[in-house]
């Protein structure tokens, strides 16, 4: 399974329904769990089998995003603000330049300053203020 299928089973995944999902295929297990709501009234549990053809109209669909993912560079919170009663550093649909402050991500009582890798505009924050973040995670897109 290449880096490429895996992020686009993540995106179906995270768009779906589902609230868990376990994927064995090459030799690679994924399990992928997403947190219910309160809100939301009911939980699905299905099984997926993907095939490759499914994979491959995927990746070769329009619906592919092109912005460019901001990704957690490591486990931690994810904070929108540098301190308690500030105004975030970014919003949605705000311009930002290479090198400028999106987020904080707090690991092991550091505040780890994660930084814009071009300039653009902030498309979609995809978390929230003090929501836990996963290595590699998207946490927002820049056009």
């Amino acid at each position: 399974m290449t880096n490429r299928e895996l992020k686009t089973i993540i995106k179906l995944f995270e768009s779906s329904s589902l609230s868990r999902m376990k994927l064995d295929r090459d030799g690679v297990s994924v399990e992928l769990e997403k947190t219910v709501l309160s809100n939301q009234s009911t939980t699905v549990n299905s099984n997926i089998n993907l095939s490759q053809d499914t994979l491959e109209n995927t990746e070769n669909s329009d619906e592919i995003n092109q912005y460019t993912c901001v990704t957690a560079p490591l486990v931690g919170t994810y904070y929108d603000t540098p301190g308690p009663d500030q105004p975030a550093f970014v919003r949605a649909g705000q311009s930002v330049k290479k090198g400028d402050t999106l987020c904080i991500i707090e690991a092991m009582k550091v505040m780890n300053e994660i930084a814009s890798p071009k300039d653009g505009i902030v498309k979609v924050i995809h978390v929230k203020s003090a929501d836990m973040v996963m290595y590699d995670q998207c946490v927002m897109e820049i056009d």
